[in-house]
């Protein structure tokens, strides 16, 4: 037995909520200034794209690949690292529109971050395990992966509208995501990827839509999954409108062992076959976004969970 675990999370109800709200309101601003720069200037692009070696900065449309023919994506992203906006971890080069707003990345970084843990909090006593598995490997000053994305999808033509951004599932633990317009898709349980199989993830004001990544896999032996989705053009009339969305996604302490936990009886043994390897969070990530930054051709030097979730 498995659970999928995609959902629509009402905020409105509570004072934490609304004061999320209207983070997120303030954040969608900004990523609109942010993204008008005069990012079209090569150089300046360059300043920004992808620093450290990670997808943090600047990732412009075109960059990644959605299929094996290489086509390319149709998104813009701008990362913040939350150590970079809580001060645990050396501040990465930005705009100014970007380094004079870090104050507000960070409190976006701690209200999705502190949502996340009330979810994982449920899950926890959920499965049976003991108080404090999921926050202890997720506490938000020890040094992550954590990130904050600004998305931005320009209307595509009308003659050739088509996927995004790749279908694929996310390689930490929660995603808290944000958007105003349709686009978001998401494939059920055991349907092969046509067209047709493909449903759409409506958005709703006052909501956040909430998705369990890889992370959380490993963590239940493959008890929780992370549905697969993808990003197209939004339906309808909404297809002629500049799309933003906003996620954060929180992912386990750097020096995490990425490991099956233990002391639930819902989460499976491991087979005989399988091993558990010492591989921390840190590395974890890391090879994943090497993984996905290949043609799949490549993909056969990365160990086989590198390479989950990549079309």
């Amino acid at each position: 037995m498995h659970i999928y675990c995609l959902f629509l999370l009402e905020l409105s109800s509570s004072q934490k909520g609304l004061h999320l709200i209207e983070l997120v309101d303030d954040v969608f601003s900004l990523g609109e200034r942010v993204f008008q720069l005069d990012m079209e200037l090569r150089s300046e692009k360059q300043r920004y794209s992808m620093l450290a070696g990670t997808v943090l900065g600047y990732k412009g449309a075109g960059i990644g690949r959605i299929d094996e023919k290489g086509t390319p994506d149709r998104c813009e992203f701008w990362c913040m690292s939350k150590d970079d906006v809580l001060g645990s971890a050396p501040v990465l080069p930005a705009p100014e529109a970007v380094s004079s707003h870090r104050s507000l990345y960070a409190d976006f970084s701690r209200s999705c971050h502190s949502l996340t843990m009330v979810i994982l909090d449920c899950l926890e006593t959920q499965l049976g395990l003991p108080n404090g598995a999921f926050r202890s490997r997720h506490r938000i000053e020890w040094p992550s992966s954590d990130q904050s994305r600004q998305i931005r999808y320009l209307p595509q033509p009308e003659e050739d509208r088509r996927t995004s951004l790749v279908p694929h599932t996310d390689y930490g633990s929660v995603t808290i995501l944000f958007n105003v317009l349709g686009g978001l898709q998401v494939l059920p349980e055991g349907s092969t990827s046509e067209e047709e199989n493909w449903l759409w993830v409506k958005p709703i004001r006052g909501c956040a839509i909430v998705n369990l990544g890889d992370a959380m896999v490993k963590f239940t032996n493959g008890f929780l999954k992370s549905p697969m989705h993808r990003v197209t053009y939004a339906p309808g009339e909404q297809a002629s409108l500049t799309r933003y969305s906003l996620a954060y996604f929180t992912r386990p302490e750097d020096q995490c062992l990425m490991k099956r936990l233990e002391g639930s009886e819902m989460i499976p043994e491991l087979d005989d076959d399988d091993e558990d390897l010492d591989v921390t969070a840190g590395e974890w990530v890391r090879t994943r976004v090497r993984a996905a930054q290949v043609q799949k051709d490549q993909r056969a030097q990365f160990p086989l969970w590198a390479t989950k979730g990549l079309k």
